[in-house]
């Protein structure tokens, strides 16, 4: 790939695994993982995010392997044109069906915390028009994107975490690890649904300007998020306790209400649910963008200035399907833990594959 095509710096490249895996999961991952794994929740987090870590290292291998492909273009490379055009629809299908999946419990959370005047539906169309919107955009215009607002979702996320440790009452987190390793490992399935999202960056590698930096940047991204889930849980776990966690809908949203009762920082409610809706709208937009450039790669198309938007009625028909916040709960949770053990099987199998046809792009 030539020199002007390099348009991905490392901090953008942090900016873009951040915003694709922080989203919607935040609000409800206290209340998810306390369920499962009581107060061994915090261990959860730390489990999967070391599965995330080792994960994101092989999809780095990879990349630095096909130095000059995206995923899509090295997975054909090396299993072919049939099984490895299969293996990227799904890839494809699971990025929107994330993106539905995803708009839809953003209006839920919108519309019954906030603006409990608005129709669900309109959220949820606005959601999916705005992660369209960015699907629009070029490799360079994506990542200025979330290189732009990715202070705003960290800084305002570091904001509610320390203000919230003085509303903590250690007894709480006790016993530490919760009821057992049975208990911690099924929380780790349940955090799946706030991990999934970093295997797009798969898709940048070729557009880095410095790809020897991939390894680095990458892990400073995962990192950061999953310090952020972990410290989400352990605050939310001391300030409210396993059961109470139990009856909260969104309990990091309840984080910032008590925020807000303290005087000094009054109506914190609102500028939170601001940030929130960036947080969305990156992670949505980022599926999209990921489900759309596959597409466009795989089928040779030489543009994707209009045709994403063909996908919002569908979408829509997705999201709006489930019947409740139970179900839409229940949904997401068997797929993203079903979405998790998919991404996890590929880089390796494609890492084997490729070692043993001994396939890779040829350096500069």
């Amino acid at each position: 790939m030539s020199n002007k095509h390099k348009q991905v710096t490392a901090y953008q490249a942090s900016a873009i695994l951040i915003n694709a895996t922080i989203g919607v999961g935040l609000l409800t991952l206290p209340r998810q993982v306390t369920h499962a794994a009581r107060t061994g929740g915090w261990l959860s987090v730390i489990v999967l995010s070391a599965i995330a870590l080792l994960a994101l290292y092989l999809y780095t291998l990879l990349g630095q392997r096909f130095g000059h492909s995206t995923l899509p273009e090295y997975t054909v490379k090396t299993m072919g044109l049939f099984l490895g055009g299969l293996i990227c629809l799904t890839f494809a299908s699971g990025w929107l069906l994330f993106v539905a999946i995803q708009s839809r419990l953003f209006a839920e959370i919108v519309v019954t915390s906030v603006l409990s005047q608005v129709e669900l539906e309109v959220g949820l169309i606005l959601m999916l028009l705005l992660a369209a919107l960015l699907a629009t955009q070029d490799v360079k215009g994506f990542a200025r994107v979330n290189q732009f607002f990715l202070p705003f979702v960290v800084l305002a996320l570091s904001l509610v975490i320390a203000l919230s440790l003085t509303q903590v009452t250690f007894w709480r987190l006790l016993p530490p690890f919760g009821s057992g390793i049975r208990e911690i490992l099924s929380g780790s399935l349940v955090t799946a649904t706030a991990f999934s999202g970093f295997e797009l960056i798969s898709l940048f590698m070729p557009f880095y300007t410095n790809p020897k930096e991939a390894l680095k940047s990458h892990t400073r991204g995962i990192v950061l998020v999953a310090l952020i889930y972990l410290l989400t849980v352990i605050v939310a776990t001391g300030t409210f306790g396993v059961p109470e966690l139990a009856k909260s809908q969104w309990p990091t949203l309840e984080m910032v209400r008590l925020i807000g009762f303290r005087g000094v920082l009054e109506r914190l409610e609102a500028p939170f649910l601001s940030i929130y809706v960036i947080a969305v709208f990156t992670t949505a937009g980022a599926n999209f963008f990921g489900a759309v450039l596959t597409l466009k790669q795989l089928f040779k198309l030489k543009t994707k200035e209009g045709w994403p938007y063909l996908f919002v009625p569908p979408l829509y028909y997705l999201a709006i399907r489930p019947q409740n916040i139970v179900e839409l709960e229940n949904v997401i949770r068997t797929f993203s833990i079903a979405w998790f053990g998919y991404i996890l099987l590929v880089p390796i199998v494609l890492l084997l594959v490729a070692i043993a046809r001994k396939e890779e792009d040829k350096p500069d």
